[in-house]
């Protein structure tokens, strides 16, 4: 599983690297960790959708109280700060490297249904 993640953590940062290839050299030193970043949250965003898939986002005790699951808290916190790296990739590129409907926005539009 680790090295499953592993890679999938690399093929993502290769293709975050390939959207970010025509940045200026100056900028390249500044956003690779932030690339680095957002492929790990990708994969771990993911990962936790498929155990929200699996087992719910919300946990119901005995006594009939609901509450959210650690998974479903996680996947919000991390949700926000990729959407934010995301942006501020964006914003350091000086365009919309990002347009149309690509794999995030799916991925938004999964989460949020």
């Amino acid at each position: 599983v680790v090295v499953s993640r592993i890679k999938d953590i690399n093929i993502e940062l290769e293709r975050l690297r390939s959207l970010f290839s025509s940045v200026d050299e100056t900028k390249t030193q500044l956003i690779d960790n932030l690339l680095e970043q957002a492929a790990f949250m990708k994969v771990e965003l993911g990962i936790l959708q498929e155990q929200i898939r699996k087992h719910g986002a919300v946990q119901v005790s005995s006594k009939g109280a609901q509450r959210q699951t650690e998974a479903a808290k996680y996947y919000t916190k991390l949700i926000n700060s990729y959407g934010t790296v995301i942006k501020t990739l964006n914003s350091i590129m000086g365009k919309n490297v990002i347009e149309g409907d690509d794999a995030f926005d799916e991925f938004l539009k999964k989460a949020n249904t």
